[in-house]
């Protein structure tokens, strides 16, 4: 008996099948290896290009941070006068390099622009390794506006662009600070008015009230309209920045530093500028964070600025408009009083117990009471990155 089992003969289609697949599945792995061998092979490339890109991002800041020196240290060997335009290096001629223990890194070109005291453009540009490089080079630039808070030309420590008062028994005292020149006690491009038993005393220590002044001096120390769209845009990035009528009180202190009190509409004051637009600031008691109820810094007001209580205040106190200091409340810096719509004299009329109602003191007006920066910086807003 035959129990051998009959072998299925292999249908004709599918013979030699294996190896084409076999030889697919090795050119898919082949390609797929290749690929990865690639992607290897360029991440070292792509890491070292990032690390350059950063690397001149890091210098072009280098540049700017070195343009904000040379500003503020004019009277360096390598500072910028303000008045001058900016000399080699700072007029991007030669490449600053950046030299590390090393090797050198890269370096960065800047151009300082414009000849202005109290704005500037800054451009500065990071290269790595340098303006040419044998594997191609990374180029980062920087450019912003730098400014200085330019603390005004006072002729007096009082100045008001207008008619000024002086209550009975006040005392206005600009006779012990001399660093600033020789200033008076107040100065008005209108009359003053003296009440009985006042006193203004200028840096002689005699009685210096200067009136009928030409109203084109007060106009070449205030402020610009540049500079004051720049001390909006510090006191906006610092949130110190109101609009309109606003009363600063023990509910509502006024916070040291910059502060800017803006018209209600935001927009500069000119000689279209309705009455309604212009800012009305109100000091009261309660009203400084500082110690004993003071306020340090400048404050600034696009309008009519109201002093009163007893408030303690060190810096410098701008009104556009008109000035009203009564009360007990104390002065030690500088005042000026704009009076761009008001024909109301200011009026200083306070009698703090055993001073004066307004100190002159050039430092204390400058730097705020020794909170506003006295450097230059960038301009908020301005700053901006181009990769090139």
């Amino acid at each position: 008996m035959n129990l051998s089992v009959p072998i299925l003969s292999r249908p004709a289609g599918q013979r030699g099948a294996v190896l084409p697949l076999a030889m697919l599945s090795l050119l898919v792995l082949s390609a797929v290896l290749i690929g990865l061998s690639m992607l290897t092979g360029q991440e070292p490339l792509v890491a070292s290009n990032h690390v350059m890109m950063v690397q001149a991002q890091a210098l072009a800041e280098a540049g700017l941070e070195r343009a904000l020196w040379a500003l503020s240290s004019p009277q360096a060997p390598e500072g910028v006068v303000w008045t001058a335009a900016a000399p080699a290096p700072y007029d991007g001629s030669q490449l600053i390099w950046v030299v590390t223990d090393v090797a050198p890194l890269g370096g960065f070109r800047l151009t300082i622009s414009g000849e202005s005291d109290g704005q500037r453009q800054v451009v500065a540009i990071g290269l790595v390794p340098g303006d040419d490089g044998p594997l191609g080079r990374a180029r980062q630039e920087i450019s912003a506006t730098v400014i200085r808070l330019r603390f005004p030309a006072l002729p007096a420590g009082l100045a008001v662009r207008g008619d000024l008062t002086i209550g009975n028994g006040v005392t206005i005292d600009a006779s012990a600070d001399g660093s600033c020149g020789d200033v008076a006690g107040t100065w008005s491009s209108g009359a003053t008015t003296l009440g009985s038993g006042s006193q203004v005393l200028g840096r002689s220590g005699e009685a210096d009230a200067r009136q009928l002044q030409p109203a084109g001096a007060f106009d070449e120390g205030a402020f610009t309209t540049a500079e004051l769209s720049a001390l909006k845009a510090v006191a906006r990035a610092r949130g110190t920045y109101y609009q309109g009528a606003v009363a600063f009180d023990a509910a509502r202190p006024v916070p040291d530093g910059l502060v800017f009190v803006d018209t209600v509409s935001g927009r500069p004051i000119t000689g279209a500028t309705p009455d309604a637009d212009l800012a009305a600031v109100s000091i009261g008691d309660g009203a400084g964070t500082g110690s004993g109820g003071s306020f340090r810094g400048w404050l600034v007001v696009n309008g009519s600025l109201s002093i009163a209580g007893g408030i303690a205040l060190e810096g410098l106190v701008y009104a556009a408009d008109r000035l009203s200091q009564t009360g007990t409340a104390r002065l030690v810096g500088a005042a000026v009083a704009g009076h761009v719509r008001s024909t109301l004299p200011s009026l200083i009329d306070a009698r703090p117990a055993g001073s004066a109602a307004l100190v002159w003191n050039c430092e204390v007006g400058r730097t705020g009471g020794r909170v506003i920066p006295q450097r230059w910086m960038v301009k908020p807003g301005s700053y901006r990155e181009a990769a090139q």
